[in-house]
């Protein structure tokens, strides 16, 4: 049974350097795209620009009861329970010994949580506004950017991605280990801008900053997994004492 030791260890070689050199141009662009939007956002004060008023008037325009209730039952699995589940399981599967699965159960949810209070510090220093109350169909709380729910899914999904690639064996489970979190955490934001309770910039920026946490934050976490489940030696006996 693999271990958390293969979220860190990576593939030697030219495979590692290029896996390396990706992950810190991800982050490098993600970063840029992300403070970009974040001053344009400020120097408007929160306004939405033309192209959130543009998408937002479009799904109001477009959405049903039906599709409202999906919408909903959707976007609760962003964040909650269901979300810091998903964490604690990841945890866990990254440790994978059957006698320190819990410390894995606790560091997940306690990761996500880390970069929660990042989140929720950042919206409160923007202080944006969300859409008028009239377009809701569902009760926010908090400042919008970037979208809660948004960045607690994407944060969810890039640690699933990243346990159950690295547990997989043939290309299609990979593959599926990668696009179903990603499609997860996409339908997630999605809702928030169908609900009418974020600008698409705000969901944007959710994307954006989980990009740059999971690019930089990932190798060490799968590092502090790794010492979690890593063997360690039986402590020595004492020295015999003459009676």
């Amino acid at each position: 049974m693999s271990s958390a030791s293969d979220l860190s260890a990576g593939a030697p070689g030219p495979e590692r350097t290029r896996t390396e050199t990706a992950r810190r141009l991800v982050a490098g662009v993600s970063g840029l795209l992300l403070t970009g939007l974040l001053y344009a956002v400020v120097s408007r004060n929160g306004k939405p620009f033309a192209l959130d008023a543009r998408w937002h008037r479009w799904a109001l325009d477009h959405r049903s009861a039906t599709l409202s209730d999906i919408a909903v039952a959707v976007t609760d699995t962003g964040v909650g329970a269901c979300a810091y589940g998903l964490a604690a399981v990841a945890g866990a599967v990254a440790v994978g010994r059957r006698g320190r699965w819990w410390l894995g159960a606790v560091v997940g949810p306690a990761a996500l949580l880390m970069a929660q209070l990042l989140r929720t510090s950042l919206a409160t220093v923007v202080g944006r506004a969300r859409p008028p109350l009239a377009d809701w169909m569902t009760h926010p709380s908090g400042f919008a950017f970037p979208s809660g729910h948004t960045t607690t899914s994407a944060l969810v999904a890039a640690g699933l991605a990243a346990v159950l690639y690295r547990r997989a064996r043939r290309r299609t489970t990979r593959v599926a280990a990668v696009v179903l979190p990603g499609l997860w955490a996409f339908a997630v934001g999605i809702s928030r801008i169908l609900l009418g309770v974020h600008w698409p910039t705000d969901v944007l920026a959710g994307w954006l900053l989980v990009a740059v946490l999971a690019c930089v934050f990932l190798p060490p976490l799968a590092a502090l997994l790794t010492w979690v489940g890593r063997d360690r030696p039986d402590p020595p006996d004492p020295p015999h004492q003459p009676k």
